[in-house]
């Protein structure tokens, strides 16, 4: 395929270099295989590429791929990556309010797929320990809801809090349930995150909850991002959208996840 490529036009390599930083600028992370098939030329030529334009201080090398250094990590903006795959994530927060009982004390992560998840539990009787201020705002008027902001270093762009001090502050709690998203996941290689904060935040409320909800759509299943967060094994329900491979949807069975694929 990569070959039968090659043999249209070549992309130019300063024109090539400019559309990788464009791209994970956007992105937040590209992998080699994805942009030697988007360019037509060999993962060599990529992971130069790549090489170079670290050293010029435009991206950070990871296995596999690069990140933007823009932050710490990379985050796309919240209002952006609500609107990326709207409709899987109305199905996977709809099919995960549906886990939500009166009484429970839950977790909700600052992903815009548990943001979703939120608009779908406001006449549930419950308690919300979150670092988002967008589910913070969702949920703060709802009389039923007891909702609890974990504060600490702002990041601008997904409205949450993150840091050393948010982390001590989620160790005291306890979660009966928490509900999360993640950057890319994988049977052999797990879930992973982005953005490194973001990441340590998870694993602290990962820490304390009895059971783990991980919500994420076909996109990000087979990619492995910066830092990770935890044996995809460890997980007590995956929640999915039905365009996910049904080959992978029982790989993922076969490992003993309940895997809930909503249409």
């Amino acid at each position: 395929m990569v070959s039968s490529f090659q043999s249209e036009t070549p992309w130019i390599g300063n024109e090539r270099q400019a559309q990788l930083i464009a791209l994970v600028d956007d992105l937040g992370m590209i992998r080699v295989a994805d942009m030697s098939k988007r360019f037509g030329v060999t993962e060599e030529t990529i992971r130069r590429d790549l090489e170079r334009l670290e050293k010029e201080g435009f991206l950070s090398r990871v296995h596999g791929g690069a990140v933007s250094i823009k932050k710490s990590g990379s985050e796309i903006p919240v209002l952006k990556r609500e609107q990326t795959n709207i409709e899987e994530k109305r199905s996977i927060a709809m099919k995960a309010a549906s886990f939500v009982e009166d009484g429970d004390i839950i977790g909700i992560d600052s992903s815009t797929t548990a943001l979703q998840m939120a608009k779908f539990i406001k006449d549930k009787e419950i308690t919300v320990i979150t670092n988002s201020i967008a589910v913070t705002l969702e949920l703060a008027s709802q009389p039923g809801i007891t909702v609890i902001t974990v504060g600490g270093y702002l990041l601008e762009d997904s409205l949450s809090f993150v840091g050393v001090s948010t982390q001590k502050v989620i160790e005291d709690y306890h979660l009966d349930k928490f509900f999360f998203s993640c950057t890319g996941f994988d049977v052999k290689r797990g879930i992973s995150e982005v953005h490194e904060m973001q990441a340590q935040i998870k694993k602290q409320f990962i820490s304390i909850s009895d059971q783990l909800f991980l919500l994420a759509d076909h996109s990000k299943y087979g990619t492995k991002s910066l830092v990770s967060i935890e044996n995809l094994r460890n997980v007590d329900y995956l929640i999915t959208d039905d365009k996910m491979a049904v080959n992978d949807v029982r790989s993922i069975r076969n490992i003993g996840i309940n895997t809930v694929v909503a249409d």
